[in-house]
């Protein structure tokens, strides 16, 4: 028989076992099986009862049936008993067959969840870098709106804009909320910790953050645009495990407690940069390689 045909049987068994001996829906089946065979053979013992009584030309008295079911425990009792090596030889066979299957499975469970950990690893170092995430054009601040245009980019695409957006909320003071996941980095390499961040709302010094505006800078698949990376940018990760991946790993970030569960999330939080802003001018939200964000003005370069 091929190995892994042999496994798969072993597994299976193992869930079977584990299912009828750990579960209440099992123990339930198990209970109702042995009951179902033991009503089984009294029904057996009292019908041929019954037809040598009548076969005699008498009637199965009820004391009789009373006696019968004593006699079915009894013999069962006896059986078990005659059989105990038997049953201890059995016991113990399965027993072994069910350790050897749960610690098959623990070891593909531990391979599988090592194997993820690798490659959410790769794709953080693929996201852990420096750039630009938003263009901002202050177009108005007249009568206490303040009138913003945005042009959104992805890596992948060079210097062109790939979305844009355009909001208005009343306030001088400019805040660009982010959500921010800290990766703890001894999963990925000895002594360093990474931030990723992800920018997702405006609010203002009279919008509350909760209140905030949020941004649309995510594609058709939930993926934000300065994540995407071109096949050629993928290092340490084949480019379709990577897309796997991302959207998984973005699922974790949007998730606080799943985050935590995964093994490499310490913590997830917010962070804000702001800027106090006049009509006209023009500056970028760039996110560093730390996962910080920044406001870059065009004499910053």
């Amino acid at each position: 028989m091929d190995a892994e045909i042999f496994k798969d049987i072993l597994l299976a068994y193992g869930k079977a076992v584990g299912f009828l001996t750990t579960t209440i829906p099992g123990l339930t089946i198990g209970g109702l099986a042995l009951a179902g065979l033991f009503l089984f053979s009294v029904w057996q013992a009292a019908r041929n009862r019954s037809l040598a009584c009548a076969a005699a030309g008498q009637k199965l008295k009820a004391g009789e049936s009373v006696a019968i079911v004593g006699q079915e425990i009894y013999r069962l009792l006896v059986g078990a008993f005659a059989a105990l090596p038997a049953l201890i030889a059995v016991v113990a066979i399965a027993g072994t067959l069910y350790a050897v299957s749960d610690s098959l499975a623990r070891f593909d469970e531990l391979r599988l969840n090592a194997e993820r950990i690798s490659q959410l690893t790769a794709v953080v170092r693929n996201l852990e870098k420096r750039q630009k995430v938003i263009d901002v054009h202050v177009a108005s601040t007249a009568n206490g709106q303040v009138s913003l245009q945005l042009e959104f980019f992805d890596p992948s695409q060079g210097d062109q804009a790939v979305g844009r957006q355009d909001l208005t909320l009343p306030g001088a003071t400019i805040y660009f909320d982010a959500l921010v996941c800290n990766f703890d980095y001894a999963e990925i390499a000895a002594g360093r910790r990474v931030n990723l961040a992800i920018p997702y709302r405006v609010f203002s010094d009279q919008v509350a953050q909760a209140n905030g505006i949020a941004l649309n800078l995510r594609d058709a698949e939930g993926v934000p645009y300065m994540y995407a990376r071109s096949e050629t940018d993928v290092y340490g990760i084949a480019p379709e495990a990577y897309h796997e991946r991302l959207r998984e790993l973005l699922q974790i970030m949007d998730d606080e407690r799943s985050a935590r569960l995964t093994g490499i999330v310490r913590s997830v939080y917010g962070s804000a940069v702001h800027r106090r802003v006049v009509p006209g001018e023009r500056f970028s939200i760039w996110i560093e390689q730390s996962g910080g964000l920044v406001i870059k003005t065009p004499r910053d370069f």
